[in-house]
């Protein structure tokens, strides 16, 4: 199964398949699954993985692969309405996971600065970069709810208070993907 991982005949595959899944409950987890794969593609290409240690480089090969499949079955389930009465908690579960997720991800691109930060410092530059991410997406999220629907001055109370629940579950989430990370990445 290892050596599955290290090709990228799979890893097309596997991002085809999520990607084209994911089309059938069109949302925005569309656009995020395209960029997730190419953050993963350009850090393969580039050979950012190669930065990253044994431990590091499970860690990041099993987020690659678990987090696209958790959040395509939140979104799946949020969007057909699976479990009754369950979005607003599925919804949170979400963002928990993508700032999770994203915290992880990104590794590769800043592994060496983790090594020359202290961990306070890290954790402020985890948090700092993965709520801004958040951010931009829960905005996009908002700015799609609010262009795409007809919406009335109740829906949009609505759309702003889970935006405002988003953020702070991205800021938990952050601090999970940190003690992950920190649990799992070698000191220098």
């Amino acid at each position: 199964m290892v050596n599955t991982f290290k090709s990228n005949v799979f890893w097309i595959i596997f991002a085809s398949l999520v990607i084209s899944f994911s089309l059938t409950v069109f949302s925005n987890w569309v656009l995020l699954g395209c960029i997730w794969f190419a953050v993963f593609f350009i850090f393969r290409l580039s050979n950012l993985e190669k930065n990253l240690s044994v431990s590091e480089h499970k860690l990041y090969i099993v987020t690659a692969f678990v987090f696209p499949i958790i959040e395509t079955s939140l979104t799946w389930m949020i969007q057909k309405n699976i479990i009754p009465y369950s979005w607003f908690w599925l919804n949170r579960l979400e963002h928990f996971c993508s700032a999770v997720g994203v915290s992880i991800i990104l590794l590769p691109m800043y592994i060496n600065i983790w090594h020359s930060l202290k961990w306070w410092q890290n954790l402020v530059f985890i948090l700092g970069l993965v709520c801004l991410i958040g951010n931009f997406n829960e905005f996009f999220e908002f700015f799609l709810r609010v262009c795409c629907q007809p919406i009335s001055d109740s829906k949009f109370a609505l759309y702003y208070s889970d935006t405002i629940y988003d953020m702070g579950v991205n800021l938990i989430g952050a601090f999970v993907g940190f003690l992950i990370i920190k649990l799992n990445v070698r000191a220098l």
